[in-house]
């Protein structure tokens, strides 16, 4: 009579096989998302001209598609955008203060996968539902059609918040904070779910005249925020506003008090998205692309000037 191999002998092997083969899929269940994507840059007034929901370029495209079989496999994701306003102060209420108070960066994706799109929009709705609201954090959070926009049937994957604070007694010094991130999923390719990294880098340059009038052009502050391990969910990954330097911002001449708006910046923001240090996977410097659309903004409309896909 044969041996016969006892059946526990068997079965351990199998549930183990099981559980590698569904924890290995459970922890790219958020990442390698192959998708088109839209990078967004807005400005937000402050509260004392509607609050949050006042939303300065909504629904504004601003950004290029980077098209799914660009980067399908890539261990870095980049996306790079530009804006230029030419109201960055105004005197509306009798003094002069900062048209905009926070610049919001937001990166739309639509999965190629129905079934992966349907999949991610109810985990998103079920997460977002379930944030106590009592929490301040949540009050400034985005509306629902903001997060999965129905016209476009796409969905929220980056969302941050970097707010201009200006000193109280003088609007021409000025810090970051750096206020709120979140992730919901990403395109990057990286071994886990808890392996994706992010670098967030901002640049503000003004154009002025002296008190001679001669035109001026100068970078007011430039910084890199680099986020590592990054978690997916609507939580906000910031617990404590990250803080600038203060810097001197465009100037202010005692006769300006007579012009409702005035001062031009450009606004340039990019993100690198890359898998972390202890991926399986070779990891990759980031490289931020230098092509970038660049939109003047005129009345609550954009010009395109140059557009690169």
């Amino acid at each position: 009579m044969k041996n016969l191999v006892p059946l526990k002998m068997l079965v351990l092997p199998a549930l183990f096989l099981f559980i590698f083969l569904f924890s290995s899929c459970a922890a790219h269940k958020r990442s390698h998302i192959i998708a088109d994507e839209e990078f967004v840059l807005e400005l937000k007034r402050p509260s004392t001209r509607g609050g949050a929901i006042d939303i300065a370029l909504q629904g504004l495209f601003l950004g290029a598609n980077y098209l799914a079989e660009k980067s399908s496999e890539a261990l870095t994701s980049s996306y790079s955008q530009d804006l230029s306003i030419k109201d960055y102060y105004n005197t509306d209420l009798g003094k002069v203060e900062k048209t905009y108070s926070e610049i919001h960066i937001k990166k739309y994706s639509k999965p190629t996968s129905q079934e992966k799109n349907q999949e991610l929009e109810q985990t998103i709705r079920t997460e977002v539902s379930s944030v106590p609201k009592s929490r301040g954090s949540q009050q400034a959070f985005l509306a629902m059609d903001e997060i999965i926009r129905p016209v476009k049937e796409d969905l929220l994957n980056f969302h941050a918040v970097i707010e201009l604070i200006s000193d109280e007694e003088n609007p021409g010094i000025t810090r970051l904070s750096f206020n709120e991130l979140r992730v919901f999923f990403s395109k990057t390719k990286v071994f886990s779910d808890e392996d994706l990294n992010a670098r967030v880098s901002i640049l503000i340059k003004g154009q002025w005249r002296g008190e001679d009038g001669t035109p001026i052009t100068d970078t007011l502050i430039e910084q890199e925020y680099d986020f590592k391990d990054l978690k997916y969910g609507p939580e906000n990954q910031i617990q404590t506003p990250i803080l600038s330097p203060w810097y001197y911002d465009i100037p202010i001449y005692p006769d300006v008090n007579g012009n409702e708006s005035y001062g031009v910046v450009q606004i340039s923001v990019q993100l690198e998205e890359y898998e972390g240090n202890r991926s399986k996977y070779i990891n990759q410097l980031p490289s931020i692309l230098s092509k970038n659309k660049n939109s003047i903004i005129k009345s609550g409309s954009s010009t395109i000037k140059k557009i690169v896909e």
